[in-house]
This record gives C-alpha cells, sequence and structure tokens, in this order.
C-alpha cells in the first residue's frame, strides 16, 4: 500500500509539473492553423497577435491574447471584435472518450461591434451558411440551458449601428455573468446603454420553446422593476408576465431637447412599427408612484397586449387624486397610432406648475382626446391626425400677470382696478377641435371670468407644427368696451405670438406690430382661453353653454366669427352637465 501511495504520489507531482510546464509553452506556432479554420468556417479573418498558452488549473485551459476577428467587407470598421483576453476551459472526462466539451468561458476587455447594412444585413451573417435540411424542427425535449458553461465577462463594450439611419448604440459592461445551475442558469448583467446605467439579474430556464425569467430583476438609470417573464419562441415570439415596482423615476430617461422656441415639437425619425409583428406580448407593469420631474403618478397600471401586429395599451394613474385613462393603440401592418385620453377634474393648475409652464393658474378640468393617424414618424402620424379634443375647465382663479404677457390695457380689461386685486375669478373655459388631416379646427371656444367673456375660432395645424387663433374678448363692465379689441394667436406651437389689433383691423389680417411675443409654448396661452367653474359639468360652464344656446349674452354681443363660435359652444356642449360621457356625443 505504501509502494501504491508513493506511485500515485510520483504521478501527481508529474501531472501537474507537466501542466505547469506547459503553462509556460508558447503555443503561437499553432496559431496559424486555429486561424485558417475560422476563416474557412466563417470566411472572416482571426488574428491571434498575442500569446497562445495553457492556463494553470487542474481542468484544460486555453488562453489567447490580443485577438482580433475580422468585419464584413461592407462594415464601417476593420475589425467586428478584438478582445484582450480570452481562455476556454474543456471538461476533461469527456475529453477521454474523444468529445470536446466546454467547462467555462472568460473574455476580458473585448470591443464588438454590431451593424447593418442599408439592405438590412447583418455582419453576423457569415460568408459561409449551413446546408439546408429538409428534416423538422425537433421540439421539447430537455432543459436545453443544462450544457451551459460558466461564463465570466469583464470590461465588455458592444456598439449597434443601423445602416438605415446610422445610429449607433453603445453599452458597457462591467459584468456578465452565467452560472449554471439545475434547472438552468443564473445570469447577471451589469453596464450602461448610452449613458444610463442598467443591470439585469434572474433564474433563467428552458425547456423546449419555453424559456422563463423567475425572480427577474431589472434597473434602469437606479430604478428598479421585478417579477416574472415567460417566453415561448415557437412561431412568433410570446412574451407574457408581470413586472411592479414601488417607485420609479423617468427624469433621468427624458432627453432635454425640444425646449427651444419655435423648435419641432414631432420627431421625423424613423419609428420602428413594423417591429409591432415580430413578437406576441401580454405583459403588465405596475408602479406605486412614477415621477417625472416635479409630476408624480400614483397608481400607475401599463398593461401591454401585442397580437398579430396589432397593440392596446389601456393605461391608467392617479394624479392629486384625479383618475387618468390613456389608451394607445398601434397596428404594424398599417403602421398607424391611436390615442384616447380622458381625465375628470384633473387639477391643471397644479399640473403646469408642475412642468413649470406657469403658477398662476389655479382651476380644474374635465379633458377628453380621441386621436389617430399613419405614417412612419410621429411627425407623419400627426400631420395625418383624425379625431376630437374637448376640454370643460372649472372655476377657478388667474393671476393678471399672466394676461400681462400679451398687453397691460387685456390685463385691465380682464381685472378691472380695484375689483379683486391681481386676480380674476374664472367661470368657464369650452373647447372643441375637429381634426382632420393633422389640421383641428374649432368648434367650440369661450372663455367667461367675472369681468370678461370671450370668443375664439381657429385652427392648429400638426404638420406644420403651426398655431392660428382669433379671441374676441368683451368685457362685462360697459365702460371698458373700448378696451375689446380681438387679438391674434399665431406662429409655431412651440413658440406662439400674440398682440392685440388696436385699430378693430378684420379678422384674418396680420398681428399688429406692437404684439408681444409669449414664451412657454401653448401652455402659456391657456390662462387666456381656460377658465371654469368647480366642475366643469355645473355652474358656471352650464351658464356659459346656455347663454350660447340661448343666442343671447354672448352672442348678442359679439358679431361675427366669434358669434359663430359661440353658437357651436351651446351646441356641441348642450349635454355638458353630463359630464366627460358627452365630450364625444355619447
Amino acid at each position: 500500500m505504501r509502494a501504491l501511495g508513493r506511485l500515485l504520489l510520483i504521478l501527481v507531482i508529474l501531472i501537474g509539473g507537466g501542466i505547469v510546464a506547459l503553462s509556460f509553452v508558447d503555443l503561437g506556432r499553432f496559431a496559424p492553423q486555429i486561424e485558417a479554420a475560422a476563416q474557412k468556417a466563417t470566411g472572416r479573418v482571426l488574428k491571434i497577435e498575442g500569446p497562445l498558452h495553457i492556463g494553470i488549473s487542474l481542468t484544460p485551459s486555453l488562453v489567447a491574447e490580443k485577438v482580433r476577428f475580422s468585419n464584413a467587407t461592407w462594415g464601417s470598421r476593420s475589425d467586428m471584435m478584438t478582445a484582450d483576453k480570452l481562455a476556454i476551459k474543456l471538461d476533461v472526462i469527456p475529453l477521454l472518450s474523444g468529445k470536446v466539451a466546454l467547462k467555462s468561458v472568460e473574455l476580458n476587455g473585448a470591443d464588438i461591434y454590431v451593424e447593418t447594412d442599408k439592405g438590412g444585413k447583418g455582419n453576423w451573417e457569415f460568408g459561409t451558411t449551413a446546408p439546408a435540411t429538409n428534416e423538422p424542427a425537433k421540439k421539447g425535449g430537455g432543459p436545453a440551458l443544462a450544457g451551459v458553461p460558466e461564463v465570466t465577462i469583464s470590461d465588455l463594450k458592444i456598439s449597434y449601428r443601423d445602416g438605415n439611419t446610422q445610429k449607433v448604440t453603445k453599452a458597457a459592461f462591467k459584468k456578465v455573468s452565467i452560472e449554471p445551475q439545475s434547472k438552468g442558469i443564473h445570469a447577471i448583467v451589469a453596464g450602461d446603454v448610452n449613458g444610463t446605467v442598467i443591470a439585469f439579474d434572474a433564474d433563467v430556464a428552458q425547456s423546449g420553446d419555453d424559456i422563463s425569467f423567475s425572480n427577474a430583476s431589472i434597473t434602469v438609470a437606479g430604478t428598479s422593476v421585478k417579477g416574472d417573464i415567460s417566453v415561448n419562441l415557437a412561431g412568433t415570439p410570446t412574451i407574457k408576465g408581470a413586472l411592479s415596482n414601488d417607485k420609479f423615476d423617468l427624469t433621468p430617461l427624458a432627453s432635454g431637447g425640444g425646449d427651444k422656441k419655435g423648435g419641432p415639437i414631432f420627431s421625423r425619425d424613423p419609428l420602428p412599427l413594423d417591429q409591432l409583428n415580430a413578437a406576441n406580448a401580454d405583459l403588465t407593469l405596475s408602479v406605486g408612484t412614477l415621477t417625472y420631474g416635479k409630476v408624480t403618478l400614483t397608481n400607475v397600471k401599463l398593461p401591454i397586449k401585442l397580437q398579430g401586429g396589432a397593440l392596446n395599451v389601456p393605461a391608467s394613474a392617479t394624479y392629486r387624486g384625479s383618475t387618468i385613462n390613456l389608451g394607445i393603440t398601434g397596428n404594424g401592418g398599417s403602421r398607424s397610432l391611436g390615442l384616447d385620453l380622458r381625465a375628470s377634474a384633473l387639477d391643471i393648475g397644479k399640473l403646469f406648475a408642475d412642468l413649470d409652464v406657469t403658477d398662476l393658474l389655479a382651476a380644474k378640468a374635465d379633458i377628453a382626446a380621441r386621436l389617430s393617424g399613419r405614417g412612419g414618424s410621429l411627425h407623419a402620424i400627426a400631420a395625418s391626425a383624425a379625431g376630437q379634443t374637448n376640454i370643460a375647465v372649472g372655476q377657478g382663479t388667474v393671476n393678471s400677470k399672466m394676461f400681462a404677457i400679451v398687453s397691460n390695457d387685456l390685463a385691465k380689461a380682464v381685472i378691472p382696478s380695484g375689483d379683486s386685486g391681481n386676480t380674476a375669478k374664472l367661470t368657464c373655459a369650452l373647447s372643441r377641435f375637429d381634426f382632420q388631416g393633422g389640421v383641428g379646427t374649432s368648434k367650440a371656444l369661450a372663455v367667461e371670468t367675472d369681468s370678461l367673456i370671450t370668443t375664439g375660432s381657429g385652427t392648429v395645424n400638426l404638420g406644420t407644427e403651426q398655431l392660428d387663433l382669433v379671441l374676441k374678448p368683451k368685457p362685462k363692465n360697459a365702460s371698458l368696451a373700448s378696451l375689446a379689441f380681438p387679438i391674434r394667436v399665431s406662429g409655431p406651437l412651440n413658440g406662439p405670438s400674440a398682440g392685440i389689433d388696436r385699430e378693430g383691423a378684420a379678422i384674418g389680417l396680420a398681428t399688429a406690430a406692437g404684439g408681444i411675443a409669449l414664451t412657454g409654448g401653448v401652455g402659456a396661452l391657456l390662462p387666456l382661453m381656460s377658465t371654469g367653474n368647480s366642475g366643469s359639468g355645473t355652474g358656471g360652464c352650464a351658464s356659459l353653454a346656455a347663454k350660447a344656446s340661448e343666442n343671447t349674452g354672448v352672442v348678442g354681443s359679439v358679431k361675427g366669427a366669434g358669434e359663430g363660435v359661440v353658437n357651436g359652444v351651446g351646441g356641441a356642449l348642450g349635454g355638458v352637465t353630463k359630464g366627460l360621457g358627452g365630450l364625444f356625443g355619447k
């Protein structure tokens, strides 16, 4: 026995010494054969510029340093991949029977560049392809992830360039690891995409065409959602599951564009609507508190239904006690998007303050909007929009400084000196625009304060992103009638201007040269057009609609285009006391 023990000890020493000795042997003379085999298999050039040697380990390990793999001939850079180090460990037992089985893969300092050409061909599509086979694909079977090796990746950079848009998405991962488990793997990813920090952690299992992500955690910009997701790969992939989060902050994800006065509102970048056909989905995202800047939404529900290219997202949320229902629909085949927004007693005064539009308005509103359009970009969809918007704003107050932005005379007309200081009482505001071909035409536009009744008409063109409205104020105090000048609001949606025609010029002429430009976009104009009552179905709004329908009061005092608008108010809002149900004639 002692002799056998000595023999085993000598064998261990010899084998261990042999492995250590091999680790110092440069296998670079075999690099040309490896590079030739790679080129034969892929049609690309593989270069091992650094040492190629055996790693020190009880299991065989092949280590290659300074590796380069060439890009497609049409690619925008010479290499598809470079890596500082690639180490592969082999399982010893299968080697005894002549089989090669990976035990682990380690990759350090890799830079991978993925791109497509203008025709959509990817640089991962190699020059040689596997021969076609008529054998049907095998379904079912055992857990496909059981034989996945352990993978450790550090300092990984991945870039994706779209050949059509020329846009490049960049990702950098400090850590990517795959740890085999009895029923699958545990995957961890940590890094950033285009500068936004992301992380993923989940138990992944696969059986046939079904892949499950259990105890999944997805983190974006420091905010995480957790839950379970399953994916079925048979035919069109189907994704199902539920994710939830107590708090989610959208602010870090928002871009800073679009703030410049007069700049474009709707992006002309292509929308990937055709990708709606790529998968089916039945997902639900629940967020306890969702924030964007100063705006806080609670009890956010975002169900995502996608079937055969048809998208339906019946989302809901609560803002300061008011429920907002937002339905989004889309279709990959027709390249269309639709929006259905409904909110009752929404505190628009607080909302404008939270959005940094203005803090000079205090009022609540009922809002309903139903719009749809088609096209390859948000701009194209907006330019083809059809539908209707309705707003009925309740009683409240507005500060005279808001009117003074347009004209000091207008501020004096709305809030006569000595009545209520710098604040006017809002009685009601009613607005309805019908859209066709991206152009919204006013069918009802009237405002009443304690000092002024204003009617209006005009258009909103989403295609050209231009606004053209004419407002005709009439002070209730006859002594101030001389201040009732028509006001024309026109220009880009993101930076319109307004002015008073002191000469009483006919509607349709250019704004008087004394017009003062507004800041803050259309939102800054709302105090001119939005006043109302304490629940937009009663009180002042009903009274204003009644005045219009009786063809007295407002109609009797405002002629021409204003008279037609007020008649429209009476007809369109005859059922205003019925609440939101009547906004679309229901």
